[in-house]
């Protein structure tokens, strides 16, 4: 299959204009984010109001979602910033990955460094995860896929990147 000229430019256009913002998922953070940060320190980072829900004081993890950038949802637990979950085309990881691509693009992206997973819950119906882990161990970024697309993905601590339901 030939793919046209101006589809493979506009998606060049599209990654480049992520990067010149600073908005690509790593798994140490996104933007001018980086894992670990406190709220203090992410509130002085994104110039936003973040404070613990009052409802949520005795469980240690709850979400903040920054204004600017939507598809982004940000995991505070003990609170630090644990994770960076994205789960709407728009932001993409620093090799240009992003919700809506295949499965198949994100495994030719990151080659043997991705390991496949059947989902928890679609099982080998055709769910998956793909978990990248970075070379140290301490992070990676897990893309989910359903029907061999890219639903969802997240980055941060290897520990966080493994729950499955969030903070739940």
């Amino acid at each position: 299959m030939r793919i046209p000229r101006t589809f493979l430019l506009l998606a060049a256009l599209t990654v480049a204009s992520q990067a010149v913002d600073g908005w690509v998922v790593r798994p140490d953070g996104v933007g001018p984010v980086r894992i670990g940060m406190g709220l203090i320190q992410l509130n002085a980072a994104l110039h936003e109001r973040f404070a613990m829900p009052a409802e949520k004081s005795d469980q240690g993890c709850f979400y903040v979602h920054p204004k600017s950038h939507p598809q982004i949802a940000l995991m505070i637990e003990d609170g630090k910033l644990v994770r960076v979950d994205v789960d709407k085309p728009g932001i993409s990881t620093e090799e240009g990955v992003q919700v809506g691509d295949s499965q198949v693009h994100a495994q030719h992206v990151y080659g043997v460094k991705a390991k496949v997973e059947p989902s928890q819950y679609t099982g080998e119906e055709g769910g998956r995860y793909l978990t990248i882990r970075s070379p140290d161990g301490h992070s990676g970024i897990r893309f989910e896929t359903e029907k061999g697309k890219i639903t969802t993905f997240y980055a941060g601590t290897y520990a966080a990147i493994q729950y499955v339901e969030g903070c739940e």
